[in-house]
C-alpha cells in the first residue's frame, strides 16, 4: 500500500514540459493551454538555446569560429542574459496564473533533437510544444504542420506523452505506451533470470570446444544416413555426442532449450512485432 501510494505521489508530483521560444507573445498561447490543462502538476518552461553561429562585431557579422575567446565569451555570456530574462516572463505568466513554475535552458545546434534529447535525459512523461505557428491555425487542422513537430512526434522516446497545440487549440496528442514498455522492462528481467545465467556458465574456450564436439555430432549423424544407404558401412554415434551434457544446453539456449526460455523468446519477437507495426503506422 505505501509503495502504490508513494507511486500515485509521484504521479501527482508529475512536471509537464512546456517547449518555448524567445518570442514570448508567439509562444505565450501554448503556455496557456498547458497551464490551463496543469491539473495541479508543476510547469517547467524548456527552451532550447541555438547559440548564434555569428558574432556581431565592428559593426558587421564575422563567423563564430573565426572571432577572439574573449570576444566570443563576452558574446555567449549576452545571450545567456537575454533568453534568462525571457524565461523570467514566462515564469511570471506562470506566477500570474497561480501555478509553480522552473525553468530549463539546454543548448543545442537542433532545436528538434535538443528537445528528444532532454525528454530522454530528464525521462519525462508529459509534454507540450507547438504544432505550428499559430499563423497556420485553422479549424480544420489536424496535422503537424512543423517538420520540428513531426520530428519529436517520430523521435521521443514512447513513455512520454505528448500534447501538440497551435494558437492555443489541442492538434494532436501522442499517447505514451507505457503498457508496451513496462511489457519491455518484463521480458528484459526475464531475459536476464533465464537466459543471462546459462550464457554465463561457461567460458568462451568450454563454447568453442562444445561448438566444435556439436560440429563434428552433425557430421557423424550425416555421414552415418549417407553410409547406410548405400550399404558400405555403419557409423556408430558415441554416447556423449547423441546426449549433449546440461552445460552444452546452458552455453547454447537453442540446444535443450527449457520451454520457459522458448516462451520467453516467443513473447518478445511478439512484442516487438507489435512495436514494429505501431511505429510504423505511426510515422506513415
Amino acid at each position: 500500500m505505501e509503495e502504490e501510494a508513494a507511486s500515485n505521489n509521484q504521479i501527482l508530483d508529475e512536471k509537464i514540459y512546456v517547449a518555448v521560444g524567445i518570442n514570448v507573445w508567439k509562444n505565450i498561447s501554448n503556455l496557456l493551454w498547458a497551464l490551463k490543462n496543469s491539473q495541479g502538476n508543476r510547469i517547467c518552461i524548456l527552451h532550447i538555446h541555438h547559440p548564434s553561429p555569428t558574432i556581431p562585431l565592428l559593426g558587421t557579422r564575422f563567423e563564430a569560429s573565426t572571432v577572439d575567446e574573449e570576444s566570443l565569451r563576452a558574446y555567449r555570456e549576452k545571450e545567456k542574459a537575454k533568453i534568462d530574462k525571457i524565461l523570467q516572463k514566462y515564469l511570471s505568466i506562470c506566477l500570474y496564473k497561480g501555478v509553480q513554475a522552473e525553468k530549463l535552458c539546454i543548448e543545442m545546434d537542433s532545436i528538434g533533437k535538443g528537445i528528444v534529447e532532454t525528454i530522454y535525459q530528464h525521462r519525462i512523461r508529459k509534454f507540450v510544444m507547438g504544432a505550428a505557428a499559430d499563423k497556420h491555425y485553422s479549424m480544420k487542422m489536424e496535422d503537424l504542420k512543423s517538420k520540428k513537430a513531426n520530428f519529436v512526434c517520430e523521435q521521443a522516446p514512447a513513455t512520454c506523452q505528448i500534447h501538440f497545440t497551435c494558437k492555443g487549440n489541442l492538434i494532436h496528442t501522442r499517447e505514451a505506451r507505457v503498457d508496451e514498455v513496462r511489457a519491455l522492462s518484463v521480458l528484459l528481467s526475464e531475459f536476464q533470470r533465464l537466459v543471462l545465467p546459462q550464457l554465463s556458465s561457461g567460458s568462451l574456450e568450454e563454447a568453442a570446444s562444445l561448438n566444435g564436439q556439436s560440429n563434428r555430432s552433425s557430421m557423424d549423424i550425416i555421414s552415418s544416413d549417407t553410409l547406410s544407404n548405400t550399404g558400405r558401412a555403419e557409423v556408430t554415434i558415441s554416447q556423449d555426442q547423441e546426449e549433449p551434457d546440461d552445460s552444452s544446453s546452458q552455453i547454447f539456449p537453442c540446444r535443450g532449450m527449457r520451454l520457459d526460455v522458448i516462451g520467453f523468446l516467443i513473447k518478445s519477437a511478439m512484442l516487438w512485432q507489435k512495436l514494429t507495426i505501431q511505429n510504423h503506422d505511426h510515422s506513415e
